[in-house]
């Protein structure tokens, strides 16, 4: 009986209470959680997006390298240029994917934001 008189000193009056105070902390932890993770989030969106400006910058001063192109210019800078061009198409819909899983809405302006230059 002694054990089970000190066992119930070490919790209050009522059990129920000290449920209350579990469910407190787990709602605390969890809410800590969230923001850990919508911090990570944003900090990607930031990263994307930065990664994404980089790429059309790069875009840009690659086309005014190569001037005027034939579809069939084999050269390796037409080559890089494509393959860029691709990695940015890639990186803009990152964007987006990234954008909605921080609940904003699409934004059908992210290409007057982020303008990828057109195909060669």
């Amino acid at each position: 009986m002694a054990r089970g008189a000190g066992y119930r000193e070490e919790w209050s009056e009522s059990p129920w209470q000290n449920d209350r105070v579990g469910r407190k902390e787990t709602a605390e932890r969890q809410g800590r959680l969230e923001l850990e993770l919508t911090e990570e989030r944003a900090a990607a969106l930031r990263r994307i997006s930065q990664t994404l400006e980089s790429l059309i910058e790069q875009l840009h001063a690659l086309r005014a390298r190569i001037g005027d192109v034939h579809w069939s210019d084999s050269r390796p800078e037409v080559a890089q240029y494509r393959a860029l061009r691709r990695t940015a198409v890639r990186y803009r819909w990152y964007l987006e994917v990234q954008r909605e899983a921080l609940g904003l809405h699409p934004d059908h302006r992210l290409d007057e934001f982020y303008p990828i230059p057109r195909p060669l």
